[in-house]
Parts: structure tokens; C-alpha cells; sequence
């Protein structure tokens, strides 16, 4: 009977080791788990942008369901407010781990804006009219010229291997810590302004 009941107790164990494992497995995401997920758009609740494809798809799946929740409420804010008519500022989802800055954002020749990348937060960029370039670059390529400024979680970086993308009302660019980017640089050589949102969400670190 004693013999039983050890026996019942291990099985159960085996049993929860397996289950804890596969619950592992599924947060495991690998780039072809990833790609499935993001494609799939249960992220998006029916909102009709796309992330770029130069988005790292894995750092997106695991950010996204490390604060599901507060992902929802991002993709929530993106569809159901008037994105293109609401006043200028900044508007706060969870305080200072997530909040929207709106503006009206003018693009800029590429020599005036400079390299940069955060620690803190992510970016989210998504222009909701007009155009603009945003310039990507990795490390590897790159000399720190400002170094990090906590207070306005950037530090800046020359050089000159930049890849410009194009940030339209189609898509938006998540750039992780760490990714070096140029934003708002203009795509036909002159000053244009459009309406620009950028979400900061702060990044949970493994």
C-alpha cells in the first residue's frame, strides 16, 4: 500500500516536471516560432499595420508576453483613438514603463540627426500620415561620439553603414535596446511634417 502510494506521488511529479517543461518550451521562441506568431496578428486585435520587416520577430514575441497585458492596451490605444486629430503630447498607459509621445514630427537631412540607441525602453515608431526614412546601422559599424544620458535614455554614435527603411501609415519599427537607429530623416530631400507616435515601453530584461 506504502509502495502504492510512493509510486502514485512520483507519477505525479514526473507529471509536473513534463508539464513545467513544456510551459518552458512554448516561452522558448525560437525565429521561426516567432515569424508564426507575429504573422498569425493575434497581437494586433484588428489593427491593419504590420511591424517592419527588419523587426527582431523573437524579441517582440518575448517582450509581448513577458506584460501581455500592457501590449494589449498599446495596440488598443493605436486603434480605437484618432490617432491623426488628437492634441500633441504625451499620453500614459502605464506611467513611466509605458506611455505615447504624439507630435508633429518634421523630417530632417540626415547629416542633422544623429545615430542613437536606449537602454530603457523600447521604441515604437509609426507615422500616422506622410513619410519618413529610418536609418539602421549595427554596432559593429558604429563609434560612440555621446555617451548614454540616463535621464533621456539614449547615447549617440557615428558612422556610416546606415540602411534606410521607409516608415509609412502601413507599418512601424520596433527598435529594442540596444538597436542603433536615425529617425525622421526626410525621403524626397526637403522638409515635410507628418503626424508621428512614438510608444516607449520599457524593456524586461531576462
Amino acid at each position: 500500500m506504502r509502495k502504492s502510494i510512493f509510486t502514485r506521488i512520483a507519477a505525479i511529479a514526473m507529471l509536473c516536471l513534463a508539464m513545467a517543461s513544456t510551459v518552458s518550451a512554448q516561452t522558448e521562441w525560437t525565429k521561426k516560432s516567432a515569424k508564426k506568431w507575429v504573422n498569425a496578428r493575434e497581437w494586433a486585435n484588428g489593427l491593419d499595420i504590420v511591424p517592419d520587416k527588419t523587426t527582431d520577430y523573437v524579441k517582440f514575441a518575448t517582450q509581448y508576453h513577458k506584460d501581455k497585458a500592457m501590449w494589449e492596451k498599446i495596440f488598443k490605444f493605436l486603434k480605437e483613438k484618432d490617432l491623426a486629430n488628437m492634441p500633441v503630447g504625451r499620453y500614459e498607459i502605464d506611467g513611466n514603463r509605458c506611455f505615447v509621445n504624439v507630435s508633429d514630427s518634421k523630417s530632417k537631412s540626415p547629416d542633422k540627426v544623429l545615430i542613437e540607441a536606449h537602454k530603457k525602453y523600447i521604441d515604437l515608431q509609426y507615422m500616422v500620415n506622410n513619410a519618413e526614412l529610418m536609418g539602421l546601422i549595427s554596432l559593429k559599424d558604429a563609434k560612440e561620439s555621446v555617451p548614454y544620458n540616463e535621464k533621456k535614455d539614449n547615447v549617440h554614435y557615428t558612422g556610416d553603414k546606415i540602411k534606410y527603411h521607409k516608415l509609412t501609415g502601413k507599418k512601424f519599427f520596433l527598435l529594442f535596446p540596444g538597436e542603433l537607429h536615425k529617425a525622421s530623416i526626410w525621403t524626397s530631400g526637403k522638409e515635410t511634417t507628418g503626424r508621428k507616435i512614438v510608444v516607449k515601453i520599457s524593456y524586461i530584461a531576462d
